[in-house]
């Protein structure tokens, strides 16, 4: 790192103190205070004038709350819309699904014909309604139970998305704070 070049206060016809480097000398500036031209000594001569020392200007902090309500609340958002949605497919992986109608006709072509027909005329006697297996109840209450999780992630992602938010908003609104005057 380089270090930094020292700084002096030139003096012009307005009393206001114009900042130059030593590379500046033998050179001309502006006043910003009156716009006059300030003619800057030589090397030799600055270093009779009053050696500026300027104290580090104070940096902003890298982590303040708006950057930290930003990232946190993206990150809530994403996981919890990440999940919400794959929720309900996940369901396949844990539960057997019920049997497609591909399968269903291969099954009625590969059976015995008189079965066939027994199944036929007990459907036709009593309806087709049949009783939900173990399988199909717990795959009916995995679905209800991952709405309502569901549901209650997509609210979690509402918020992480209020959060970011107002964490964007607190970054890029001007700051509070009161600059010190500059001489």
């Amino acid at each position: 790192m380089r270090p930094a070049e020292r700084t002096y206060r030139v003096p012009c016809a307005c009393s206001h103190g114009v900042i130059v480097t030593a590379g500046q000398a033998g050179g001309r500036v502006s006043c910003p205070a009156c716009g006059a031209e300030v003619v800057v000594p030589r090397l030799r001569d600055l270093a009779a004038l009053v050696v500026v020392e300027e104290a580090a200007a104070p940096r902003a902090p890298v982590w303040d709350a708006g950057r930290g309500l930003l990232v946190a609340g993206g990150a809530l958002a994403l996981v919890a819309a990440v999940l919400a949605a794959s929720l309900n497919r996940m369901g396949g992986f844990f539960f057997p699904l019920p049997p497609g109608e591909a399968a269903i006709r291969m099954a009625v072509d590969q059976a015995p014909e008189e079965v066939v027909q027994s199944m036929w005329e007990s459907a036709s006697r009593g309806g087709v309604a049949r009783p939900i297996t173990a399988d199909e109840l717990r795959l009916i209450q995995f679905t209800r139970l991952a709405d309502g999780v569901s549901k209650a992630l997509w609210g979690v992602a509402a918020v992480g998305v209020a959060m970011a938010g107002i964490g964007a908003w607190r970054c890029l609104a001007p700051s509070d704070r009161a600059s010190g005057p500059l001489a």
